[in-house]
């Protein structure tokens, strides 16, 4: 009988201390250790064991890159879904040009806008979308050293000047004047602003203080100096201009007086060759940089041409293109590519030489 009693009581007592035993140590405990942030992307031109010479830093989308969901949801909860707007992102970049402070200025000829992006404040906004000045479809920007932004509107054939508070301060094209402003570029030591026009197939300057035309660069054509639809302009730091002579598949440049000097480039799909060249820049050394939006990437090429480098491939991936536009290079030897179909901004670091 003792051996008959002595499997239930023990039972018993084994349930009731389970009883006590609070729940969490029933349950396997969760790791206390944070999951690993995602390692920031590692994309050099070229491949080791090459010395790399292009770094991709970044890429800029709108108010997306800035984690607005949050401030979205929250709004929504607090005021409702009406007055909670949608995050602004870019749907079809063409122009880009950066400030001293790293500001970027986007045009999107979709979306209507030049859209304003500061990294460093993480905040969004925009210049010429209201009052007198207002935009209808913006292309070309470009930025001074007092902070002036310059914006070509390819509906009304102006070219809009505005000041670093976003009022309008200046409006250059009379009627006739400008028939297809595309590109824009500053000579900062000079003070001048360049246009191309692409169906006049000519680059127009003007004084960007006061909008006085001072000379007109090149003309129809497809010699030498000769232009065909030119599409993007560079001013590098010694007041050469570069120009994107896009249907005639070469870059041309001309002096500080509008002088024609050399052209670059051939129609081809070889290094070196262009298909439909649209953004150009200059870094501090002198190479040149000419996005091409049928071979949906950048190449660099010396003075004379000769290929040196290839970035990116056709794709949505960083580092890869789908029509990319626009290109400029800042003071800091950094890249931004307007990336149409990819309806973003792609940054990249020029690494010069050790030793340079």
């Amino acid at each position: 009988m003792k051996s008959r009693s002595t499997f239930p009581l023990a039972f018993l007592t084994v349930a009731l201390l389970l009883l006590h035993v609070p729940l969490d140590a029933q349950k396997p405990k969760a790791s206390k250790k944070k999951p690993s942030p995602p390692k920031p992307i590692s994309l050099v031109w070229p491949l080791p064991p090459e010395q790399p010479r292009v770094k991709y830093l970044a890429l800029y989308r709108g108010e997306i890159d800035f984690d607005r969901k949050k401030e979205s949801k929250f709004k929504a909860l607090l005021l409702g879904p009406e007055e909670a707007k949608p995050m602004s992102v870019l749907v079809k970049p063409y122009g880009v040009a950066v400030n001293k402070e790293g500001v970027l200025y986007v045009t999107d000829t979709v979306q209507r806008k030049v859209f304003v992006i500061d990294p460093a404040a993480k905040t969004v906004g925009y210049v010429g979308d209201s009052g007198q000045g207002k935009v209808l479809k913006p292309i070309g920007v470009a930025v001074d050293d007092e902070g002036r932004v310059f914006v070509a509107d390819v509906s009304l054939n102006r070219i809009f000047g505005y000041d670093a508070d976003g009022n309008l301060i200046i409006a250059i094209g009379r009627e006739g004047e400008l028939e297809s402003p595309s590109g824009l570029a500053i000579d900062r030591q000079r003070k001048l602003l360049y246009v191309a026009d692409s169906r006049k197939h000519v680059v127009l300057c003007y004084s960007s203080v006061d909008g006085t035309f001072v000379r007109q660069v090149g003309a129809p054509g497809k010699d030498p100096g000769l232009l065909s639809f030119p599409t993007n302009l560079f001013v590098d730091r010694q007041g050469l201009v570069y120009v994107a002579d896009t249907m005639n598949f070469r870059i041309q440049i001309f002096d500080q007086e509008g002088k024609f000097l050399k052209a670059i480039g051939a129609a081809g799909d070889a290094p070196g060759d262009f298909s439909r060249p649209k953004g150009v820049g200059v870094d501090s050394e002198g190479h040149i940089y000419v996005a091409d939006a049928n071979f949906h990437k950048f190449q660099i090429v010396d003075d004379e041409g000769r290929a040196l480098l290839v970035i990116g491939m056709p794709g949505r991936d960083p580092g890869e293109f789908l029509l990319p536009a626009g290109l400029f290079i800042d003071d800091q030897d950094r890249i931004y590519v307007a990336d149409q179909g990819n309806a973003r901004v792609q940054v990249f670091q020029y690494l010069k030489a050790p030793g340079n």
